[in-house]
Parts: structure tokens; sequence; C-alpha cells
């Protein structure tokens, strides 16, 4: 009996011993030793030798500020983790993330990855690789073309949505609804039915556990909340073995069970329903030769979680973002509407071979995708071995480095007056200086892990812009009021709360 006593006693002991170590101890004598040569860079606060920093930032949700503030403080190299190196040069886009870079994606990924990665989460090339080759005609602008009718359907039950507040005279959160759009049109194309969010006015939806027991869940409140703790874990990437176990009790992480568990639900209902041909998901399942995909289950819900999450989150934020900045520049607005009523009549929602000919419509969501940018966090990479010079200077291998979107999209240098919301500026016909803008505006990324879903979300925001700007006149409630932006991963907008009303000559 006293011996068991005493290993009850010892092993809490030791393990709070190593904790203490990993947590406080060692990351002083890593400082201080610098094998990887990473003192010479500045850091803010006491970044340079915790995480915590990070961690504190980004549970403030307001990380990519604090980065942002720090370049403009210390420089354009600066570390922000005992093993991080942020670079807001220009020249680091492509040194880090452009086709034969050869940089992989940092542990920080493990953080929501499960047994089974997603195209998102998978760090080994070769599997990236293959998952890509294997979904690429899923996402192809050719298949995305034959979905049109969906998305065209969706917004017009938006618009019946806006009608009805309108007509009541009560005002509607726009970002609330453009959510429920997301969810109800991305689940439409991926399960071949929608969740309903729209016609119910929220985003209650049924989950599953995998005995069987059907229950209700927010679906915003669910992803959002399982995005927080991951995204936080993982910028501690060694110690996920520990602070997965220590965190399972928090009620983020009962949230991304229940995000996964509505995953669960629509791919089991949607597997049962083996009838429907024209969805994302019957295309999982058989490849463009008509060949079994055979992937396994397992994997099947890893896919279809991240295209969920994926397919309307950041698409929320860049409509949402893109609403709110037309609405805050009234001339932007007019001249938009000019082209719009141009070129497509009072038809509520024209048709997208007429909008994606439209140049000042694209200006205005390539310059919301800069200014308001749907995820403003550096993506972390892993300087090959052999390490690497990244905008002029060298870094080891092993060292994680990123590039702050929300700071390079600010950089002074590439973008005149850069922090204005200024469309005209993609109209440019000075070659130089729209190649500049280029090289650093990639809102869906670049080079082999760029985003492969970006031609669903150019055509909805295409869709859904013109027949907003169209139909409606919006009005704040107050002129000084601003738009919250609370950083998750994703950058998500706050409430949009807006006065509504249709516009003379249009009516649904």
């Amino acid at each position: 009996m006293q011996l068991y006593e005493s290993l009850a006693l010892t092993v809490p002991k030791a393990f709070t011993s190593a904790a203490c170590v990993a947590l406080f101890i060692w990351p002083i004598i890593y400082y201080f030793a610098d094998p990887k040569h990473l003192r010479k860079y500045p850091a803010p606060a006491f970044a340079g030798i915790s995480s915590l920093w990070r961690i504190y930032k980004n549970l403030q949700f307001k990380h990519y500020l604090a980065i942002h503030e720090a370049h403009t403080q210390l420089g354009t190299h600066i570390r922000i983790a005992p093993n991080h190196i942020s670079i807001s040069d220009p020249n680091a886009m492509n040194d880090i993330y452009g086709h034969g870079a050869n940089f992989l994606k940092d542990a920080w990924y493990d953080g929501g990855a499960g047994v089974f990665r997603n195209m998102a989460d998978s760090r080994i090339k070769a599997e990236h690789q293959a998952k890509r080759k294997k979904l690429a005609h899923v996402f192809a602008q050719k298949t995305i073309a034959t979905l049109e009718p969906v998305i065209t359907d969706t917004v017009a039950s938006l618009l019946t949505q806006i009608d009805q507040h309108a007509e009541k005279g009560q005002s509607i959160n726009i970002r609330r609804y453009l959510n429920y759009f997301t969810i109800d049109v991305f689940s439409r194309l991926l399960y071949g039915e929608t969740q309903g969010c729209l016609e119910r006015g929220n985003d209650i939806v049924e989950a599953e556990t995998r005995d069987g027991n059907i229950y209700k869940v927010p679906f915003i409140k669910s992803l959002h909340n399982a995005t927080v703790i991951n995204t936080a874990l993982g910028m501690e990437a060694p110690l996920l073995p520990l602070t997965r176990q220590l965190f399972s009790w928090h009620p983020y992480k009962k949230a991304g069970s229940d995000y996964d568990n509505i995953i669960y639900h629509n791919t089991t209902k949607r597997l049962r329903d083996a009838d429907t041909e024209d969805d994302i998901f019957s295309k999982l399942l058989i490849n463009n030769k008509g060949e079994s995909t055979d992937i396994p289950f397992g994997e099947l819900l890893a896919e279809c979680s991240v295209m969920m999450n994926a397919g309307t989150d950041t698409t929320t934020a860049a409509l949402t973002n893109t609403i709110f900045l037309l609405n805050k520049n009234p001339a932007v607005l007019k001249r938009l509407r000019e082209e719009l009523d141009e070129h497509t009549g009072t038809r509520d929602i024209p048709d997208y071979d007429i909008l994606s000919k439209l140049p000042y419509l694209r200006a205005c969501i390539e310059e919301s995708l800069r200014v308001r940018p749907a995820s403003s966090m550096g993506l972390p990479r892993v300087v090959p071995k052999g390490g690497r010079t990244i905008a002029g200077q060298f870094i080891n291998e092993d060292v994680t480095v990123s590039v702050p979107t929300y700071t390079i999209l600010r950089d002074p240098e590439t973008f005149e007056n850069p922090d204005s919301f200024i469309p005209e500026r993609w109209l440019t016909c000075n070659e130089e200086t729209k190649a500049k803008m280029m090289k650093v505006h990639l809102p869906f990324s670049t080079g082999p892990r760029a985003c492969i879903g970006r031609n669903i979300a150019y055509f909805e925001q295409l869709l859904v812009v013109s027949a907003l700007v169209k139909g409606f006149d919006f009005e704040f409630h107050s002129s000084e009021f601003e738009l919250q932006t609370l950083e998750r991963f994703n950058s998500n907008p706050g409430e949009l709360i807006l006065k509504c009303r249709r516009r003379n000559g249009f009516s649904n």
C-alpha cells in the first residue's frame, strides 16, 4: 500500500516538474543557446522566448493586428515565437510559397488535424499532391459552371429574406444572413440538400453521434469555437499530446465535437441517398473517368469537414466585408451600380457570364479582399534542409517562417494609400504597378498549396454582391459604425446590422 501511495505522489510530481521545464525553463535555455541564430531578429515583448505571446494575442482575436504593429515598429523580419520568423517583405511570398520553394507546412496544422488528414492540414508533400490530384476535377471551373442554378436559387432565397425585412421595416443582421446563405448553398453543393438556415432565419442544424443520437446545435458557434482552440493549441505543437488531454474538458473542444457530428450526420445521410449524382459528394466517390475513388470513410469525413469550413466561413467574411466597404464608400457604390445597371438591366440575379466580364465589379471584390482579407494570419512553413535566403536574409533549416497576410497587403511600397478602399487601383494600365500588386495580393494563397475552392468563392461573390447592390439600399444605424474583425483562424467579421429597403425600380 505504501508503495502505491508513493507512486501516486511521485508520478504527479514528476509530471509537474516535466511540464515546468517544458513550459518555462527550456524556452529560456533555448533562447540564450540560440542554436539557429534567431536572437538577431527583433521580437515584440517576450515572443522570442515563449509562444504564449502569440497565443494570448490570438485569444484576444487580434493576433493579426499585434503582428502588424510589431512589423511597423521592428522591421520586415521579426521573431514572433521561439522558432518562428514573420517576414513582411513582398519578395518573401514567392520565396516561401511559390512553386519549387519546397517549404512544407509547419506542425501548427496538427492542432486541428484528426486521424485522417484533409487537403488543408496534410503536411506530407506526396499525400497532399495525391489528394489534390484526386479532387482537382471537383473544383474545376467547368464543374463549377454547372452548379450555377444551385447558387442562383439560393441567392434568390437570400433576397426573399431581405425583402421580408424591408417590407416590415426591420433591420437585418446581414452578416448572419450571409452566413446562413453560405451554409445553405455549400450544403447543397456538397450534399445536394440545404440546411434550411435562410428559411428559418437561424443556424440551428442537426448533428449525430457515432451511436446514432441526433441532436441540434448552432453551426456557426460550433465551427468558430473549434477553430479558436485548435489555432491556439497548434501554436505550441510539440505539446499537443499533453494539451489535447488537458483541454479535453473545455467547452470549445465540445464545440469541435459538435461540428464533427454535424459533418458525420450529413455525410452518413448522403451516403444512404445513393440516387443523387449532381453534387460535389458524388464526385468525391467517383472520379471523372467514372471509376470509384475508394476513399476511406474517415478521409471522406475529413474532406467534407474542411469543405464546409472553408466554403462557409471565408466566403461569409468576404461577402460581409464587401457589403460593409461599399456602403462606407458611397462614390464607389454609385459607380458599381452604374456598371451593373448598364450591363444587367433590371434582373435581380444577373448571369455569371455577364458579371465575370465587369471590370469594376471584380475590382471592388479584389480591393475588399485586400483591405479586409478573410484570412489575415501568416501561413506557417518550415525552412528546408540547408536553410534558405528569404527576402535577402539567410534563415536556418527547420525554422518556421510565414508572411503576414494583413501586413503584406498594406505594404506602402506596393499599394498607394494602403489603408484606403480604392477599387480603381486594380484598373490601372500600368503593367509594372499591376505586377507589383499581384505579387502579394494572393487571397487564395499561391503555389502548390493554393486554395482549390477559389473558383466557387469568386462565383458566389460575383452573384451575391451584384444582387445586393442592384436590389437594395442599406444604411448604417450610425455613420460612425466600424465593422469588427475577430480573428480566430479566419478573420471573422462582427455583426453587421443594417436598415434595408428595395431600390426604386427593382422588385423581387
